[in-house]
């Protein structure tokens, strides 16, 4: 049977990101699955997730590609960059406890910043690749 992590996944980064002090001092607990209309800066949103299963006999594991958003307005990009840097060392080659099997592996596939088209907004994105075991 093919087990799809994506809910204990996302709950368990959002538990590490806001049990984390160096980004909880950034972003207090603004971690959304969805955005809000006219949110508080800054904060983070969980984005796309794919799921790539691993099959084999009696396999239950998949890769999952996560991604997540940082949202800001100051005028340079420091904020952002200091918001990623936080994010990027509370989950990067860190262990997760997941409900429903175990993470095997999670590391960053890339990280970078750019300027929203409204002028005003900073964007960071992180795209982590996460390696789970439904049977551990």
């Amino acid at each position: 049977m093919l087990t799809d992590p994506t809910i204990s996944l996302i709950e368990a980064i959002k538990a590490r990101l806001l049990n984390d002090a160096n980004v909880k001092a950034l972003i207090d607990d603004r971690i959304f699955d969805r955005i809000q209309s006219n949110p508080t800066f800054p904060y983070l949103s969980i984005g796309e997730v794919q799921v790539l299963p691993e099959l084999g006999e009696a396999t239950d594991a998949a890769t999952a590609h996560v991604t997540l958003h940082s949202w800001d307005r100051f005028k340079g990009s420091d904020a952002i960059k200091s918001i990623g840097k936080y994010v990027i060392a509370a989950l990067h080659d860190k262990d997760l406890a997941l409900t429903d099997g175990a993470v095997q592996s999670m590391l960053l596939e890339s990280a970078r910043t750019l300027p929203d088209p409204d002028g005003l907004t900073k964007h960071g994105i992180y795209q982590f690749a996460v390696l789970t075991d439904a049977n551990s």
